[in-house]
């Protein structure tokens, strides 16, 4: 028979506990203060830092269109185009006063914080599944398409396995 999950010892189980928490490692970078109105970051540009935020509300938006309001104190952003070294896939606007703690040294602190690595690898799996039930979602209700509104599976399936491919 096949091991297991289960079959792991207990001590395998175990979640990773870090002696630091989130906040306070975050807490220690230099906090900057972004008047309302502000476009942080831009839709395309390369990014050399990351943030967290500390206050305040931020809109997220890809081609005008917004995506996400983040509102969540240690919520991250600019993660995605510095893990994958592109430019930024959306724009992020201040909707009021805002605070961030900025990190210009993003690879050297996530190396030497695990705890927000995994914070952070947390956040982006929560989107990934919610971007992926999405998709599930879509797929359904188009399934029985005919015309050129059917094709748009197609698309999705190719965007999809195009880039599995790039990275294998």
């Amino acid at each position: 028979m096949p091991a297991s999950h289960n079959s792991l010892p207990p001590s395998s189980k175990r979640s990773y506990r870090p002696s630091v928490s989130v906040e306070d490692s975050i807490s220690t970078l230099p906090v900057i203060a972004i008047a309302a109105g502000t476009e942080i970051i831009s839709e395309g540009m390369k990014l050399d830092r990351i943030y967290f935020l500390k206050s305040g509300r931020l809109e997220v938006a890809r081609d005008g269109i917004r995506v996400n309001l983040i509102k969540t104190p240690g919520s991250v952003l600019g993660e995605i185009s510095i893990l994958l070294d592109q430019a930024s896939t959306a724009t992020v606007l201040a909707l009021d006063e805002v605070e961030l703690y900025e990190c210009t040294e993003p690879m050297i602190f996530l190396k030497e914080h695990p705890e927000v690595t995994l914070h952070m690898s947390s956040l982006l799996a929560s989107r990934l599944a919610l971007a992926t039930q999405y998709l599930v979602d879509v797929k359904e209700q188009l399934k029985d398409c005919s015309d050129h509104v059917g094709m748009v599976d197609g698309v999705l399936d190719s965007i999809v396995h195009r880039d599995l491919k790039k990275k294998l």
